[in-house]
This record gives structure tokens, C-alpha cells and sequence, in this order.
């Protein structure tokens, strides 16, 4: 449902090393949340445990968590990691989204 490329993979393992969770296996946790720029934004966390209603699923070794109402919208996401001189982030392949927004974190979808 989710691919992680070994990009993203490898800053989220940096992430969980040096981050509350250390020495704890994460979850990888997505959902969206509504945008200003675009229908929708993307939102991860790092958890625990997911949340009952979640939809998991793995990649690269890591549990996914999808949330439940986001699922449709993430069906076939691909995650990966990019580094440039203004720094790193997260960038998001998705094939749901009819338009994304130039900050790559925020997308639209199409009507059906």
C-alpha cells in the first residue's frame, strides 16, 4: 500500500536513533490532515503503537500505519527522503493526487 524508498528509510531510522523513541521499535504513522494549499496534507509520526482504527501495512522492514480515513487517499504513496543545499524533507508520490502543492506537502484529488 506504502513504499518507503531507502532514502526515507534511512531518515527514519536516524530519526527513531535520535529521537524520543530510541531504543524502541517505531511505527511509522500517516494520515492527512486538511490544507490551506491543497485538499489535503500529509502528517507523520513516529509512534508506539498505532491507533485502533488504523490500517497497517510494512515496507523496508517498517510497520506503516495508515489512518483509517486517510487509507483511499494513500493507496500506492511512495515515500521517499531528498537532501539539497536548503536542507532535507520528507517528498511524497502519490498517484491519488490530481495536484500538489509547491511546499510538497500538501496535495488536491479529483472529484470522481
Amino acid at each position: 500500500m506504502v513504499e518507503l524508498t531507502p532514502a526515507a528509510l534511512q531518515e527514519l531510522e536516524r530519526l527513531q536513533a535520535h529521537g524520543m523513541n530510541r531504543g524502541r521499535t517505531a511505527i511509522l504513522r500517516i494520515q492527512v490532515q486538511p490544507s490551506e494549499c491543497g485538499d489535503w496534507r500529509y502528517d507523520l509520526a513516529l509512534v508506539a503503537e498505532p491507533e485502533p482504527t488504523d490500517f497497517l501495512t510494512e515496507s523496508q522492514g517498517w510497520t506503516i500505519a495508515i489512518a483509517a480515513d486517510a487509507a483511499d487517499l494513500l493507496r500506492g504513496l511512495r515515500v521517499d527522503y531528498i537532501e539539497d543545499l536548503m536542507g532535507g524533507a520528507f517528498r511524497f508520490h502519490n498517484p491519488n493526487a490530481s495536484q500538489t502543492c509547491g511546499c510538497g506537502m500538501a496535495f488536491r484529488v479529483s472529484a470522481s
